[in-house]
């Protein structure tokens, strides 16, 4: 039961308390102080989840230092690095082993010119969940039996280029579809994205606003009925009328991101100089959606001989009166690359710690050069 409560909580994302319970009884009472709150009021919320290991490692402070075919998910200007065809497949399990909620990826860039084309897939599912009614809300109403899923999936294509030597930019398009098997919602979007390396002291500034686009209606079988139609004495005629349940258009959830970072160690113009075994990265990240409180996050990469990666960051979530603690948005893990056949090949791994919802686990395999 604990664990259908999890999936459904987090299928809607409704994923943090707003308010507090009121003294006697679970009634729920705002306060005179309580600012308001749109949580749980946008669309395709899965299109918040960070996609990648090394993101997820970093606490999702990587909107200035992504690069390639995982930057088509948080700063899509970075896939103007790509100088031949690259590749990323990701893997997300949320919440715990046994929540069966999962988040896959997948991106492939293609260099064009003096910039980039990028085509960006995004899958997510609930794992299964007992099907309830309005007659049988524990389950096993013999007219709706079995099982469901909540599902989301979107399509990304993003074109990015350099405008100079310094500076990129990128627009792409989005088209995102969520829902149960007989009620879906679908979207349209576009991103804009930019990148400038200032050349001082390893710096690279980037903000990138994404998800911007109309409402919409969730419709399906679902959200109608057919009711039968009382005679004046009382009694159905037999006959019935259909009603459709009135559902409220929702947006995509707008998010704007913006990054610093800095080449603390490593190239040469990294802040304390060039070292060509071991470089450090660092990266502080804010990010500020439609629905969402203001959630900072930093996180730092260290590398060895540019072939074996160890890293780790932090996320505050900052949602009012949410139940976080510290501990609660750290994240570490690490990564290899590997040659095969002229290319390489990236292994990375991450865990972040989410308090009462246990914990995610991203493992990413991304090819190129």
């Amino acid at each position: 039961m604990r664990t259908n409560i999890i999936r459904l909580t987090s299928a809607a994302f409704a994923l943090f308390w707003g308010a507090s319970l009121a003294a006697q009884g679970t009634i729920i009472v705002p306060k005179a102080t309580d600012r308001t709150s749109r949580v749980g009021t946008r669309g395709a919320n899965f299109l918040e989840i960070g996609v990648g290991a090394r993101a997820a490692a970093m606490g999702s402070a990587v909107v200035s230092s992504m690069d390639g075919p995982e930057a088509m998910f948080w700063n899509p200007a970075g896939i103007v690095t790509s100088s031949d065809i690259s590749a990323i497949v990701s893997y997300m399990q949320l919440y715990g082993q046994s929540s069966g909620i999962t988040n896959t990826a997948a991106a492939l860039t293609v260099p064009i010119g003096q910039g980039a084309l990028g085509l960006a897939f995004t899958q997510f599912s609930s794992g299964s969940i007992d099907r309830t009614t309005e007659v049988a809300p524990n389950g096993d109403d013999p007219a709706f039996p079995g099982q469901f899923q909540f599902t989301g999936s979107a399509l990304a294509v993003q074109y990015a280029r350099n405008i100079t030597d310094r500076l990129a930019a990128s627009a792409g398009i989005r088209l995102a579809q969520e829902g149960i098997d007989f009620a879906q919602n679908s979207y349209f979007g576009f991103d804009l994205a930019t990148r400038f390396r200032t050349g001082l002291y390893g710096l690279s500034v980037a903000a990138a606003i994404t998800n911007i686009g109309p409402s919409n209606r969730f419709t399906g079988s679902g959200i109608e009925r057919r009711v039968s139609a009382p005679r004046e004495n009382g009694f159905a005629t037999g006959d019935s009328i259909p009603v459709q349940f009135n559902t409220r258009k929702v947006q995509l959830p707008t998010g704007f991101r913006l990054g610093l970072e800095s080449h603390l160690v490593g190239d040469a113009e990294a802040l304390f100089g060039a070292n060509k075994v071991h470089a450090l990265v660092g990266e502080l990240d804010f990010f500020d959606a439609i629905d969402t409180d203001v959630q900072p996050s930093i996180g730092f990469e260290y590398g060895y001989k540019s072939n074996y990666f160890l890293r780790l960051g932090k996320r505050w979530f900052n949602e009012q009166n949410a139940p976080w603690k510290f501990s609660d948005g750290l994240s570490f893990g690490g990564g290899v690359r590997i040659p095969v056949l002229g290319r390489r090949l990236s292994l990375d791994y991450a865990y972040t710690t989410m308090g009462e919802l246990q914990n995610n686990q991203v493992l990413s395999f991304v090819i190129g050069r």
